[in-house]
């Protein structure tokens, strides 16, 4: 066994396969439903497409400890890069170009989550701020309320009290200066919509894609037990639940369930960097 390696006692497996087998079936939910639509297919098999591609790779690279703290600063350079992306409307938040656009924000929020070390924690702060300013300027409001949800834990349990409160004040004011930023893109019915498009087909796929979507968020959860991740458990729970509940509230993305790679490859890396044991993957990490 290399050394530095964590061995598998299996402690990590009910969370593995809840939150496996949750964001499968709201993806696949998803892609029935925007079929039934008559939305084109090769525009709904992407996303379970993705799913599979992005399990694989997250499988893969955070097994092998490839996924640890320089992806914080990957994430940086990719959310820096999209102020000069893709725009609509007057609005920045991509990167990719022609027919794959992809939110830079859900692409790499998770996997900075899941990576957060507090060996590092003076290093991450630029870091963090520098991509909550970008997202409240794009404007991303869900993104950015995910993101500060999940620092508020991060830093707070780097940093104590102190850190959260810091946390708290600062994400406040980005959130602020967000929701004054004009948005003016308008809803797609497969995107921002699809829960609306599932309940007017059934009842079923929309209590279907609701369920194993509230599972795939509450799944970090499970890693509770191990001292060395349930911090980072917690913090990327929350942004989950944030970005979540954002479409309950306002015109914004619905994770998995509706169209967007961007979403599917965030969080199944994401997660895979919390949950899959590997050298560089520990809390305690320097």
């Amino acid at each position: 066994m290399p050394q530095g390696r964590q061995p598998d006692d299996g402690s990590h497996r009910p969370s593995i396969w809840a939150f496996s087998a949750s964001s499968l079936v709201a993806i696949i939910v998803g892609a029935a439903v925007m079929a039934q639509a008559g939305i084109p297919l090769d525009t709904w098999v992407r996303n379970p497409v993705m799913w599979v591609v992005a399990a694989i790779i997250g499988v893969v690279t955070a097994s092998r400890g490839w996924l640890g703290f320089p992806v914080t600063l990957l994430a940086v350079l990719v959310i820096v890069l999209s102020i000069w992306g893709p725009e609509q409307e007057g609005v920045s938040r991509w990167v990719g170009g022609g027919p794959i656009q992809l939110n830079a924000a859900a692409l790499v929020l998770p996997l900075a989550i899941a990576v957060f070390t507090p060996g590092r924690r003076w290093l991450a702060i630029p870091c963090f701020l520098v991509m909550g300013g970008v997202i409240a300027h794009q404007p991303d409001v869900s993104q950015l309320a995910g993101f500060v949800s999940a620092s508020v834990v991060l830093f707070g349990f780097a940093f104590r009290m102190a850190g959260a409160l810091a946390a708290l004040l600062i994400g406040a004011g980005l959130i602020a200066y967000c929701v004054m930023q004009p948005d003016p893109l308008l809803p797609v019915p497969h995107v921002e919509g699809i829960f609306g498009l599932a309940f007017s087909q059934s009842a079923v796929l929309g209590y279907g894609l609701a369920v194993s979507l509230v599972v795939a968020v509450l799944s970090p959860l499970l890693l509770w037990r191990s001292a060395d991740l349930r911090w980072k458990a917690l913090a990327l729970s929350g942004y989950f639940a944030a970005t979540a509940i954002a479409p309950l509230l306002g015109a914004y993305p619905v994770p998995l369930g509706g169209y967007g790679l961007s979403f599917v490859i965030g969080w199944v890396l994401g997660f895979a960097a919390l949950a899959t044991r590997n050298p560089v993957n520990s809390l305690t990490s320097a």
